[in-house]
């Protein structure tokens, strides 16, 4: 298998991994953890998984010396860490699939910051996507009704802005010289750094500890999700290299896919008419933005 076909497998296993952190989640706050908490299991266990796989694999560690690097570093991890918590925090308050469905417009939003930085340029295409986008996310929220709190919709939303701004940041070509395994080490260490400095300004940042009760479930769903996160991540980044950013936001329509899959079957969520026009309406938006992004890129190149 060569890279690009081993990249193209790999992103979509990261997809369906991503999909299934929905459950994961709810499985771990059985045990009644608040967010916060949520967040260390995740990227304490991230970092250590990252540990383990570059010392069983025998990748030499590297110490970044380079200020300039570490601080884009630094600021794309707090827009990582950004991704996680309102993913999270929208979990608990809409079903999970529509939270799911709703971040994954962010590659539309990575080609209109694109079109903004002038790496792209307004066309058809895209404002048919931007369009399709709307009327879906219009179909799936049922804003008429709006039967969700609106404030788990927003944080849904909100994480489509904050990884599209991550995964723009990956286009350095600072970043991009730096091994994925040591990548993914840094980038979990600085979220894990990051979640540390804001709990000194969360008052109680843990909630009452006394309530937590973790049982064979709870811990089978921290496991889950930190697997996932941790293995999901640094699949995405290395497909992300091998087959281009825009190929990647077409495989990811498997993420949404799994997760409205899972709220079907574990969850017991609804999926009307309306629901499944608007996830059908997303996907297809932004599998045609990808691909266009893709075709121009390269026509660019042969110029």
């Amino acid at each position: 298998m060569n890279s690009y076909l081993k990249g193209i497998f790999l992103t979509s296993l990261s997809a369906i991994l991503f999909g299934l952190n929905p459950l994961f989640v709810y499985l771990l706050q059985t045990s009644d953890i608040n967010l916060i908490i949520t967040l260390y299991i995740r990227f304490v266990g991230s970092v250590l998984v990252y540990l383990i796989i570059i010392r069983l694999g025998n990748i030499p560690f590297v110490f970044i010396k380079d200020f300039h690097l570490l601080f884009k570093l630094f600021i794309s991890s707090f827009f990582f860490l950004s991704t996680a918590a309102l993913l999270i925090y929208s979990y608990t308050k809409v079903p999970s699939g529509l939270t799911t469905v709703l971040h994954f417009s962010y590659p539309i939003i990575i080609t209109i910051m694109s079109i903004a930085a002038k790496r792209d340029t307004f066309n058809i295409p895209l404002a048919v996507s931007i369009l399709l986008s709307v009327i879906g996310v219009i179909l799936v929220t049922n804003i008429g009704k709006m039967e969700f709190e609106s404030i788990g919709i927003i944080s849904a939303i909100l994480s489509a802005f904050t990884f599209a701004i991550y995964l723009f940041m990956l286009n350095d070509k600072k970043i991009k010289s730096v091994d994925n395994n040591i990548f993914v080490l840094y980038l979990s260490f600085f979220s894990l750094l990051i979640l540390i400095i804001v709990s000194f300004f969360i008052d109680n940042p843990f909630g009452n500890l006394k309530k937590i009760d973790f049982d064979v479930i709870s811990v089978l769903g921290a496991l889950g999700y930190v697997v996932a996160s941790a293995l999901g991540v640094a699949l995405f980044s290395y497909g992300a290299r091998k087959v281009g950013g825009p190929i990647t936001g077409t495989i990811g329509a498997f993420e949404p896919l799994t997760a409205v899959f899972v709220g079907i079957l574990y969850f017991n969520e609804s999926s009307p008419d309306y629901y499944i026009v608007g996830v059908g309406l997303i996907i297809v938006a932004t599998i045609i933005v990808s691909l266009f992004s893709a075709r121009s890129r390269k026509a660019r190149e042969i110029e």
